[in-house]
């Protein structure tokens, strides 16, 4: 009685392991396909790269490759492309490789995939904003495991809110939405971070607690 007790035990464990597994590695691809042009998850990292430095949609393009003193960085300008609600003044989007502690002894990098999305720095602007920062949180918090919130409040030199999203499974959250502003050009702005790995050519999620050797 105990045996088939302790079975259904560890197979409602595993299945709840699976689960959790599953929602984290499934949402964060939702996202990038919603609100990306580019999707690191679409296919091999090296094609989402490819289309994402070629793409004709986007003008004023800042790249610096990686080398042995610095690493890779990427930042430009959509003609059209707008995957909001609203209608913002332009839309910029960013690749940023960085370095992150695995331990005391190992250094990796990630990549920040990010959605800079500008409004007018009026009530109307910043109202636009907000209510896609909310809806935007709505829509995905509910699909991670946990999340943290920071602020800074109305008053200070940039106000603005950020929620990090974390998978069960990853030391690194893998999502980010915040918003700030006004800024020193009288701008506020809506941010979409995506943060993945390259993995045998193929994007992850960053970080695992646990990784197969």
């Amino acid at each position: 009685m105990q045996t088939l007790l302790m079975r259904k035990i560890c197979i409602f464990t595993f299945t709840l392991l699976l689960y959790f597994i599953s929602e984290g590695q499934q949402v964060v691809p939702k996202i990038t396909k919603s609100y990306f042009r580019s999707d690191p998850f679409a296919g091999e990292f090296s094609s989402f790269m490819s289309h994402l430095i070629n793409d004709p949609a986007i003008n004023s393009k800042m790249l610096e490759k990686r080398t042995d003193t610095s690493l890779f960085y990427f930042q430009g300008t959509y003609d059209k492309f707008n995957p909001f609600f609203f209608k913002p003044k332009r839309v910029q989007v960013v690749l940023t490789e960085l370095p992150v502690d695995l331990d005391s002894l190992e250094r990796d990098t990630i990549f920040n995939y990010q959605l800079f999305a500008y409004n007018d720095g009026t009530k109307e602007g910043e109202q636009e904003i907000k209510k896609e920062f909310d809806k935007i949180l709505k829509r995905f918090k509910s699909s991670f495991e946990t999340n943290q919130y920071s602020e800074k409040p109305v008053g200070s030199k940039s106000a603005g809110a950020t929620y990090n999203f974390f998978d069960a499974f990853h030391g690194v959250a893998p999502f980010a939405v915040s918003w700030f502003g006004p800024t020193e050009d009288k701008e506020f702005c809506l941010v979409l971070t995506i943060r993945i790995d390259n993995s045998y050519n193929k994007a992850v999620l960053p970080v695992p607690f646990y990784a197969p050797k």
